[in-house]
């Protein structure tokens, strides 16, 4: 997800990083995001995502990307190997 060409376009129009724009995406729906990192840099970025928004247009943008059965990729539980 963080290489779609929707979001990597948000991300640059911002200054942001696609993880940054995922992040604010999910706060925005009123979902709590539960980022991952061991680099320190990385963990910064995550809570960097306070002190700006998505529009309307960039949030719709970025849920119109999900598919019917609510996946972004193929993680069919009964086969992906993080499940």
């Amino acid at each position: 997800m963080l290489e779609e060409p929707g979001i990597v376009a948000i991300a640059r129009q911002l200054e942001r990083s696609p993880a940054q724009i995922v992040l604010r995406w999910h706060l925005q729906l009123g979902v709590l995001p539960i980022p991952k990192s061991a680099t320190p840099s990385r963990r910064a970025e995550n809570l960097a995502v306070y002190d700006f928004e998505l529009d309307d247009e960039q949030m719709q943008a970025i849920s119109a990307l999900t598919r019917a059965d609510g996946r972004l990729f193929n993680a069919d539980p009964a086969t992906h190997e993080e499940f």
